[in-house]
């Protein structure tokens, strides 16, 4: 029998396959299909739609529908212009502070993007990349740097879709660490200078890529059942 999952469950899985390139941009998320896939009512769907919209990594367009954002050129250097200012703050602040207990669990996500490198599991490796960033942003306690730092890792995971190849599928290897270690150890210039130089390398790697098929089955992206799964579950 299937769990009847709430907005928030399907926001979160929705933005979820956003952020790791699952969902890529410009696909037509339909209201029809995806509360089918969800087994829901699509008045819910349009809720849902409309705040991924407002968090600007959905885009409606009157009389065409949603669809997942497409970024422009000219939006890579204003959402890495705004990460630059934020997440500079961020390692400055953590290098001060130096929580004990918060860098005892960057380290521990540290272990998961090394296991996912190891395995050559990309699709994990991009979700962890971008998790990190939001770790930090968490571990001040400032949940205004969380929610804006959130937004824009899942705005960056579209240009990456957008303007990458899967060359550039995560966050350069070694440089997280770096920047953990400089935090840990109270060096706040060097966490700020290596936070900086991340981004940049991050930025430098996303150049045109790959276009968006026709037809996306929902279903199989949320690893959710088919209808005619569902009603042999429910027999």
């Amino acid at each position: 029998m299937n769990t009847k999952l709430t907005n928030q469950d399907i926001y979160d899985r929705i933005y979820a396959a956003i952020s790791e390139r699952r969902l890529l941009p410009g696909t037509k998320l339909s209201e029809e299909k995806l509360a089918m896939a969800f087994h829901a009512s699509r008045t819910r769907m349009r809720e849902v739609l409309l705040r991924l919209s407002q968090e600007l990594i959905v885009e409606i367009h009157p009389n065409r529908g949603a669809f997942v954002a497409t970024p422009k050129q000219e939006d890579v250097s204003q959402v890495f212009a705004v990460r630059r200012a934020l997440e500079r703050a961020i390692a400055a602040e953590l290098s001060e502070s130096r929580p004990g207990s918060a860098i005892a669990a960057l380290r521990k996500h540290l272990e998961l993007e090394a296991a996912a490198r190891s395995a050559n599991d990309h699709v994990m490796l991009a979700r962890l990349t971008g998790e990190f960033h939001v770790l930090l942003a968490e571990t001040t306690g400032n949940r205004l740097y969380t929610e804006n730092l959130r937004r824009l890792v899942a705005l960056t995971g579209l240009i990456i879709a957008q303007y990458s190849d899967d060359s550039n599928s995560a966050c350069p290897e070694d440089e997280h660490s770096h920047i953990v270690q400089a935090i840990e150890a109270g060096e706040t210039a060097k966490a700020e200078h290596l936070m900086l130089e991340h981004l940049a390398h991050v930025q430098s790697g996303i150049h045109p890529a790959a276009a968006v098929a026709d037809e996306v089955d929902f279903t199989q992206i949320f690893g959710l059942q088919s209808d005619s799964a569902s009603r042999r579950d429910n027999a």
